[in-house]
């Protein structure tokens, strides 16, 4: 495991901002130091606030800059920032005194993560009285980095050094409807970019850390089986290889005993020198854990060594599908028997039994890991975030009813089944779908997203196929789908908005309902539209789906692996099989 210090500016709204943090601040990337324990924020010396209208009601009347935090259950390096940094008594009466702190959640609140994108976490933002960013950076900061950039922005407020007010660019207008020549373009444009992006040495994309880019890759599972290209399939083979540390050359691994293991665990966040250099010492290779089953979430290396530990129940569902889907192309069983101890893991570690409903991680461990399979019977087992979210559990029942097809087992058929009653119970409103369910509170709360719509919607319609229960189905459409037609779909041009919500304690004003219409949510929810035209004949359906794509298809050609969708790419292919372009 290295810590490297990238010495980058973060993001600005304008120029000023950028100069100042070339001087105060950087962004601290952590290469292979992996996440673990929830950021205790009702027990922290610092005063949080929720994200909620009243804190920015708060904040302009009392003229204060707002300090927001991005963090997550399984965040080991929010941890550190935490008890390092924010817990210091310094920092803590500079935040309660001068600013109106705010907690955000990663996984409950993914559609303020969308508002605030970064490319890692911790994130630490500063906003204007009046909520304009002023302050961007991911990472651990000291506190002496910290308070320098507080004390900066305070000053900048004092001043009245505020961003320019940004306006949105001009909207599309009008409905696009896609044609054959740009459905042509767009899927022969992905292949290439996911051939252009691939490492042909240890599988995957990119020449640094590994990301899994599940999604993807079984798309590319899908093109080889509609294709039979050798060169495609050894892409898929080699890349998976390379995830479950089958591929890699063996490599020394100098492990301490149980007894300095045990000790190096009780003092983890606050040795952070010695847990670096155990990583380097007892190299772990590879993100699919051989000893209890799952997948860690990526690799800092580029031959998927030294992973960052968290298990999260939505990179565990994709890659559930995904080896699920190597197996069933190639019939090769350890790809099989990979998934099946994944969904073993899930179902022992990640699922309540009782209410029928996955949890959302597994907290991350920088020494747990080390430990062999004995000596794990002997320790804590790293701590589970007991909460659910709409997307993973929607993506996990998904995976459950490819596997029962595809291993012929009805046992995961029926744990499907049985988490979509729960959402069916307790999840699904008159204003679509809930975004995540409270553990604590035994409820769920905040409506009115694409994204979780999307989700739920694909999901309702994997079980229609997978049973031929039309009650299934009926919920697909009258309950999920109608919401998203009526209260998301742009009848001027095309798309889906991000959100109409009724949850009017989430957000601050005008933010209860947003225009922006992003690539990703809406290729789901076009996708699931195509679904449901061909298992119901009905061309409204269609008709959306298609003015969908077309909103989008010309824009995400970049070229980048990051700009390519699968969901696009798989519609595009099968609007061109209809025959009709």
């Amino acid at each position: 495991m290295s810590i490297v210090l990238l010495r980058k500016a973060a993001t600005f709204c304008c120029s000023l901002y950028f100069v100042i943090l070339l001087i105060t601040g950087y962004w601290l990337l952590i290469m292979g130091v992996g996440m673990g324990w929830a950021y205790t924020h009702d027990a922290s010396l610092i005063k949080w606030r929720e994200y909620t209208p009243q804190a920015f009601e708060d904040a302009k009347k009392e003229n204060k800059p707002v300090f927001i935090l991005i963090t997550a259950s399984w965040c080991y390096w929010c941890h550190v920032y935490e008890e390092n940094t924010l817990e210091d008594k310094e920092i803590s009466n500079y935040l309660n005194t001068q600013y109106i702190p705010i907690f955000v959640d990663f996984d409950k609140r993914r559609d303020i993560v969308r508002k605030y994108p970064g490319i890692g976490i911790p994130l630490t933002i500063t906003l204007s009285p009046g909520g304009e960013k002023l302050f961007s950076v991911f990472g651990y900061l000291s506190k002496e980095e910290l308070l320098l950039t507080l004390k900066w922005t305070l000053k900048s407020v004092s001043k009245g050094e505020m961003p320019s007010p940004q306006t949105k660019g001009e909207k599309l207008k009008g409905i696009t409807l896609p044609n054959k020549e740009g459905l042509n373009r767009y899927i022969s444009g992905f292949e290439k970019v996911i051939l252009k992006g691939y490492d042909p040495v240890f599988g995957g994309f990119g020449q640094e850390e590994k990301k899994v880019f599940a999604e993807e890759m079984i798309r590319v599972a899908e093109i080889y089986k509609r294709d039979r290209d050798k060169k495609i399939l050894e892409m898929l083979t080699n890349t998976l290889d390379h995830i479950a540390g089958l591929k890699q050359k063996p490599v020394e691994r100098r492990r301490p005993s149980f007894e300095e293991l045990s000790k190096l665990r009780d003092k983890e966040r606050a040795l952070i020198a010695e847990v670096e250099q155990l990583q380097k010492g007892d190299r772990i290779v590879g993100i699919f854990d051989h000893i209890e089953g799952g997948f860690f979430r990526y690799a800092t290396e580029r031959d998927w060594s030294i992973p960052h530990y968290e298990k999260t129940l939505l990179e565990n569902a994709d890659l559930i599908r995904l080896f699920l889907k190597a197996y069933e192309i190639t019939r090769v069983s350890k790809y099989k028997d990979i998934a099946v101890k994944s969904i073993e893991y899930v179902l022992n570690n990640l699922y309540d039994h009782k209410d029928g409903r996955f949890y959302g991680s597994q907290n991350a461990d920088e020494v747990y890991y080390h430990f062999t399979s004995e000596e794990r019977k002997r320790v804590k087992h790293p701590a589970i975030d007991k909460n659910s979210y709409t997307v993973s559990n929607a993506k996990m029942i998904i995976a459950l009813f490819y596997a029962s097809d595809n291993l012929k087992d009805a046992r995961y058929k029926a744990i499907a089944k049985k988490a979509l009653n729960f959402f069916e119970r307790e999840m699904i409103t008159q204003n679509g779908v809930l975004s995540y369910y409270d553990n604590v509170q035994k409820k769920g709360f905040l409506d009115g997203q694409l994204e979780d719509n999307a989700w739920t919607a694909l999901a309702f319609l994997e079980a229609y196929k997978a049973t031929k229960e039309k009650r299934l189905l009926e919920m697909a459409e009258g309950s999920v789908i109608r919401f998203a037609m009526e209260r998301l779909y742009d009848s001027k041009g095309g798309g889906f908005f991000e959100r109409r919500s009724t949850s009017k304690g989430f957000y601050r004003d005008g933010e209860l309902f947003i225009d922006e219409k992003h690539p990703k949510e809406n290729s789901v929810m076009a996708y699931a539209l195509f679904r449901a035209y061909k298992l119901t004949g009905n061309t409204d359906y269609l008709k959306k789906a298609e003015e969908t794509i077309g909103l989008f298809m010309d824009e995400h050609m970049a070229g980048e692996i990051s700009t390519i969708n699968p969901y696009f790419h798989r519609l595009a292919q099968a609007l061109v099989e209809t025959g009709r372009y």
